[in-house]
């Protein structure tokens, strides 16, 4: 039974550390997603301060471009707001998978111990008995003795 305990603790350490490197990797994953949309926020406040500057100069090619490279940059960001929310849920999920792996572990670990401890309470209310019952017989071999001498 012990080494059924012993293995099922080797897979949910396992499992475990699978769940918590796909957590690790989903949050690196969304990391990247909220620098690129701070990236495309600053490109298109950027770009609009380009367009009114371009107006102001009279320059209709630079505000051309920056309108162009403005629009792209709105629906860049629609698809990472998008991305992002996306990878929010999938972080929510990976956290909660490894917190149900740890939960498991820790509940065959415990088992493994109240196991342990009942072994041990066992083993200790034996030796207690073979004491006992070795006190018990040099005690009655006192008493006989006593009666032999009489």
């Amino acid at each position: 039974m012990n080494h059924s305990l012993s293995r099922l603790l080797r897979l949910r350490v396992l499992l475990e550390d699978v769940s918590r490197v796909e957590l690790e990797a989903r949050l690196q994953e969304l990391t990247q997603i909220e620098s690129a949309l701070v990236q495309s926020k600053n490109i298109g406040s950027a770009m609009r301060q380009q367009k009114f500057s371009s107006i102001a100069q009279s320059q209709i090619a630079d505000w051309l471009e920056a309108q162009a490279v403005g629009d792209w940059v709105t629906r860049e960001l629609g698809m990472l707001e998008k991305m992002s929310g996306n990878k929010r849920a999938e972080v929510i999920d990976a956290q909660a998978g490894y917190l149900l792996r740890r939960k498991e572990r820790r509940q065959v670990e415990s088992v493994m111990e109240a196991r342990r401890s009942a072994r041990a309470i066992e083993q200790s209310r034996r030796e207690q008995r073979a004491l006992d019952d070795w006190f018990g017989q040099g005690s009655g071999r006192i008493i006989n003795q006593g009666t032999d001498l009489t």
